[in-house]
């Protein structure tokens, strides 16, 4: 975040702190019980939401060096995102192009992808490189047999995809970010070190998950053991992007400021911008690192997948630092239950 807009956003803060007040919409709003308990409307949310759209994957260096991949499945479409040897981004539907097995699980590093039902073997492109007993298959075109590639962009050290082959154009990721491009670029995300990630299926609609970054108001009853003794609650600005929207929060050194020069104050160690990528992925700014949750729908309405993943400045390469991460990594896990 650029420092006027820091400055701006402090401000609004500022005058929240001072008069005791919070962003408001200008009315209550009831939301239906069908949102988040109707079948019917959980299969169109996969339809419009989910598959014609790009998707936000994580940050580029959760994938950094050539034969790094990891697999996914993405509202029932099975993701295989991998780094070429040329260190482009490659994203492929997860399916041998002969029975439909994965070809890849979980995540790691590789130097081709090989089917276990048949032996077929992918390069890292996704080309199909080799068939075993090929005389078996003849006029068998390798050229037209690779995986089927899914439509991949990365910008500004994040990583988009679009589940459907098909549908439209190339990924325009400043396009699909809108104003706020020149945000992200200034966190300067293609510089962070992937430490650790984790995956939960909490027994919630996954607009659930979402909801509750969109808040503050729950931290002092929710999370009194956890984030609460860290970010003030029901105190927060909100500022909406399009289809996308960030809410900051504020954290108790925020306070100092009204006994502080502007030209002083360090906005971003007492603030959390908290983003909402359209549909389903949030990013946390925590000042000396990033965190990112990317929320799936499950089978049932009922169901869903939270992956969460922590980005670190620098490698952590001593005991210290890893024990640090760690200690981030466990707090943000146990707010998510408690």
């Amino acid at each position: 975040m650029k420092r006027d807009s820091q400055l701006a956003l402090a401000r609004q803060l500022r005058g929240y702190l001072d008069t005791r007040s919070t962003a408001l919409a200008p009315a209550v709003h009831h939301n239906p019980i069908a949102s988040y308990s109707d079948p019917a409307r959980a299969r169109l949310e996969r339809e419009r939401l989910f598959l014609q759209q790009p998707i936000f994957m994580g940050l580029s260096q959760r994938l950094p060096a050539a034969g790094d991949y990891l697999t996914e499945e993405v509202a029932g479409v099975p993701v295989l995102l991998a780094r070429g040897r040329d260190g482009a981004l490659g994203a492929f539907a997860n399916i041998c192009r002969h029975r439909g097995a994965p070809v890849a699980t979980g995540c790691g590093h590789a130097k081709s992808f090989s089917c276990p039902y048949h032996g077929w073997t992918y390069a890292l492109d996704g080309a199909l490189a080799g068939i075993p007993d090929a005389g078996s298959f003849p006029g068998i075109d390798k050229a037209t047999h690779g995986l089927r590639r899914l439509p991949v962009a990365e910008r500004h050290g994040m990583m988009f995809v679009r589940l459907t082959p098909d549908a439209g154009e190339a990924i325009d990721v400043d396009a699909h970010l809108g104003e706020l491009a020149d945000e992200f670029a200034a966190y300067r995300f293609d510089t962070a070190h992937f430490f650790s990630t984790e995956t939960m299926s909490p027994a919630i609609n996954w607009k659930f998950g979402i909801d509750t970054f969109l808040e503050s108001y729950h931290l002092p009853a929710l999370h009194r053991d956890t984030v609460a003794p860290l970010i003030l609650g029901n105190t927060a600005a909100c500022d909406l992007y399009g289809d996308h929207a960030r809410v900051t929060m504020v954290r108790p050194g925020a306070e100092a400021w009204n006994r502080t020069p502007e030209a002083g104050w360090d906005v971003l160690k007492n603030i959390v911008p908290i983003y909402r990528l359209f549909p389903n992925s949030i990013v946390v700014f925590q000042s000396d690192h990033v965190e990112t949750w990317r929320i799936l729908p499950g089978e049932a309405p009922d169901r869903c997948t939270v992956e969460f993943s922590l980005y670190t400045p620098e490698p952590a390469m001593t005991d210290k630092a890893r024990a640090y991460w760690k200690k981030n990594h466990d707090l943000a896990i146990a707010a998510l239950w408690r």
